[in-house]
């Protein structure tokens, strides 16, 4: 169980903290797809083309969709180790599963005006499909495709998931040191007998 509970609190931290850069990231691929935006509007000569902001945004959807994931991975993990350290208290993020259900499934949808909708015909309860994992189980049951407004697909807010990650790495980081003390002056008292 050691062992386990170990790669458990690795795995938290790897998660946490890629999650910490990947915010950056999407940040910064808001930022330039905003400005790429809001320069080609001008049309001057100096003006990204019309490929410059398509890029921007493909960059920023890719950067969103990578932070989903992450997000889910830390989670996950800070599931796994709360049940391994007989600990509740974690919560699974309800948007943020359905979100990461979605894009998981995002092979399956048809486009609509803008929009990632389910399938026609497609089911909705039984048999692991439908409502549950997919475009269904979102807020308004599709996922605009045109986003790059303040938060990830419009969905999730990018600065309370890192919020999160934050706090899982300070505590990590503070169960670290406080080992290390522990181990420390167990020596100490060795030493002293």
């Amino acid at each position: 169980m050691q062992e386990t509970q170990e790669h458990a609190v690795l795995f938290v931290r790897t998660w946490a903290e890629a999650v910490i850069r990947q915010v950056e990231r999407v940040n910064e691929a808001r930022e330039k797809f905003r400005v790429d935006a809001r320069n080609y509007e001008r049309m001057e000569d100096w003006s990204p083309s019309e490929e410059d902001v398509d890029r921007a945004f493909r960059a920023l959807w890719a950067e969103e969709h990578t932070l989903v994931w992450a997000a889910h991975q830390l989670e996950q993990w800070r599931i796994r180790l709360g049940q391994l350290r007989k600990r509740d208290g974690v919560a699974r993020d309800k948007t943020l599963a359905s979100l990461r259900n979605a894009l998981e499934h995002l092979v399956e949808a048809e486009f609509q005006d803008g929009y990632a909708v389910p399938k026609e015909g497609r089911s909705t309860s039984g048999g692991g499909r439908g409502k549950g994992r997919g475009l269904a189980s979102l807020p308004d049951g599709r996922l605009e495709i045109s986003t790059g407004g303040p938060a990830v697909f419009d969905l999730l807010d990018a600065n309370e998931v890192e919020r999160v990650a934050l706090h899982q790495v300070q505590a990590i980081e503070g169960e670290l040191e406080q080992d290390a003390m522990d181990r420390y002056l167990s020596l100490l008292e060795d030493l002293a007998d």
